[in-house]
């Protein structure tokens, strides 16, 4: 009868450390780190945005007096919604190309080896 193994607690993987480890954007560079800014900033804006302009259409339905006047409050809603909608997604592509773009021509920092002449 093979011999019981005693049960550890300690890990048997080996420890990843720094900022690579945990898996944050800051690994990738500073222009990775701008376009994650970038794209944040926009994204909380749109929702602020777009609640206040909830709240606004939530206040009319409510001091609607016919359903016809709902009707009409609701067509402008989602008609605005929709176009919202679309232009956010066209601002937010429009920062992942110029993130990718930026990441592109980003020079290397350090030396070239096949730079040495023989």
């Amino acid at each position: 009868m093979p011999a019981k193994k005693e049960k550890t607690d300690a890990p048997t993987g080996t420890p990843q450390s720094g900022m690579a480890g945990i898996g944050l954007p800051m690994a990738a560079g500073s222009a990775a780190v701008q376009a994650w800014v970038d794209m944040g900033t926009e994204a909380v804006r749109f929702v602020w945005d777009r609640m206040q302009q909830d709240i606004e259409t939530q206040q009319a339905m409510l001091a609607c007096t016919s359903l016809e006047e709902m009707r009409k409050i609701q067509a402008a809603f989602f008609t605005a919604a929709q176009k919202q909608y679309a232009d956010e997604a066209a601002k937010m592509l429009d920062l992942m190309t110029k993130a990718t773009a930026a990441g592109l021509t980003a020079k290397p920092k350090g030396r070239r080896y096949d730079d040495i002449p023989l």
